[in-house]
This record gives C-alpha cells, sequence and structure tokens, in this order.
C-alpha cells in the first residue's frame, strides 16, 4: 500500500507529526510520499489528511476524482472528519497492516454552473457579500418552492450536517443517512425551516443579488443576479477509512460534549 501524505504548513505539531507519519510507514513496510503535485497520486493507495478538518476537505477536493480512500488524523480543534488523534498515528498504521479498517462511502455534493462543475464534501453555500442580505430563487426537480431572504443558505450533505449548518441551525444526519439539507442562514422569515430532501434531488437555486458561492468553505466565485446553480448528488462518493473501534456517535460525543454538564 502506496501513502500520500497531505498537510497544511505551519499547522502546530505538523513537524513531530510527519515525523511519526514517515517512523510508523517506514516500521510496518508502506512507501510514502508527500503531496507536491497530482501527477504521483494515481500510483498511491491511500491517503492521509493530517491537519483539521480543513486539511481533510482539501484533500477530498484532490483525490475525489481518483477514487482514493482518505485517513484523517486530527490537529485541530474539531475534527469530525480527521478522527485518529496524533498519539494514536503508529497505532493506526500497524491496523492499517493487519487490515484493522474499514472504508466508508460519503456523498460527494455536484454544483453546476457557467458550462462548470465543483464538488464538495460538506456543503455548498450561497452567501452575501460584505455581510448584506440576500435574495433566491429555490426549485427542487424543477418544482418552485420558495423565494427567500436571508443572509445565505446552505446545502449540505449527512457529512456536512455537523459543520456550517449545524451552527445555523440544521439537523445532523447519520453518514448513511439517504439525503441532505437545506438550511437557510437567518431567515428573514421564521416560517422556512431547514428542509432534507432525498438524495435523487436536484436543487435549482437562481439569484436575486451579488453573491458568493463557496465550496467546503474554501473555493469562492462570485455570482451575479440571474444565474441559476443546480446542486445534486455526485456519481462518484468519497472513501473515508475508519479505523475499526471507532464509532460516529463515539466521535459526537466527544466533540459534541454530549453527556458532560
Amino acid at each position: 500500500m502506496k501513502i500520500i501524505v497531505f498537510y497544511t504548513p505551519g499547522k502546530k505539531f505538523i513537524n513531530t507529526v510527519l515525523k511519526k507519519i514517515k517512523e510508523s510507514a517506514e516500521k510496518n513496510g508502506f512507501p510514502l510520499v508527500e503531496y507536491k503535485n497530482e501527477k504521483h497520486i494515481e500510483s498511491c493507495d491511500l491517503a492521509i489528511a493530517a491537519g483539521g478538518d480543513g486539511t481533510f476537505l482539501w484533500t477530498a477536493s484532490i483525490v475525489h476524482p481518483y477514487s482514493i480512500p482518505i485517513l484523517g488524523i486530527n490537529l485541530g480543534s474539531l475534527g469530525f472528519l480527521t478522527d485518529i488523534r496524533k498519539e494514536e498515528i503508529e497505532e493506526a498504521f500497524r491496523d492499517l497492516k493487519i487490515g484493522n479498517y474499514s472504508e466508508q462511502e460519503r456523498m460527494m455534493l455536484n454544483a453546476s454552473y457557467r458550462d462548470e462543475e465543483d464538488f464538495a464534501l460538506n456543503d455548498v453555500v450561497f452567501s452575501g457579500r460584505d455581510a448584506r442580505m440576500i435574495k433566491f430563487s429555490i426549485s427542487i426537480n424543477e418544482q418552485y418552492v420558495t423565494d427567500l431572504s436571508g443572509d445565505g443558505l446552505i446545502i449540505s450533505t449527512p457529512t456536512g450536517s455537523t459543520a456550517y449548518s449545524l451552527s445555523s441551525g440544521g439537523p445532523i444526519l447519520t453518514p448513511g443517512t439517504r439525503g441532505f439539507v437545506i438550511t437557510p442562514i437567518s431567515p428573514h422569515t421564521l416560517s422556512f425551516r431547514p428542509l432534507v430532501v432525498q438524495e435523487e434531488s436536484e436543487i435549482s437555486i437562481q439569484t436575486k443579488d451579488n453573491c458568493h458561492l463557496i465550496f467546503d468553505g474554501q473555493r469562492i466565485l462570485e455570482l451575479i443576479p440571474g444565474e441559476i446553480i443546480h446542486v445534486k448528488k455526485s456519481d462518484h462518493p468519497l472513501k473515508i477509512v475508519k479505523i475499526k473501534g471507532k464509532n460516529y456517535f463515539q466521535v459526537l460525543r466527544e466533540k459534541l460534549n454530549w453527556g458532560n454538564r
């Protein structure tokens, strides 16, 4: 198994973690390369994202077309996606060697616009410029839903339901949920609430103001009034490596501090 490592330079503990990853890979017989450009990705069998969830999302945007699974090592403060702590690196490599892991498929979003497309693991967000209110029209499967005014709109996958959508009042969807969430950001009507739609749906958003289209909080596109963006499930899911013994609800308890007063 050949492994490629993605990381954010300057991240706290990153040099220590990279050293531990290299030592653990050599000890368990895994060839290891650091990501420099995309020409070496096709020859790799596993990607490691060392950092926070932002590093994981960046890694996902690069390796998604190659169907390479990702293992996340957490150097951030929250880490819903990067659930291996830096103290567990050596143990994680031992588990990889003996096959004590599983691969999960996570839904990706496909957004098409201006004869182009982009993908997101967490969410696609429509946001006003300079904190201004924006107006937009929402349709689902070519059926008109409503016009809405507010600070923006979030379309999130089950994976992304614990990110921006959650902080904006959206529900948590477990990773295997066959659907995604439309969550308004500070809507100027209290009657529009987060809406869960089935995964076969295509959501069309027509802008009525200048605004930003943001993919996973990282890639930003400026939109003008009248543009239509179509968002649906990607045909190609992302593969995530999970070490056995760690489960989704354990991560929720730890990250959201459930059960502690």
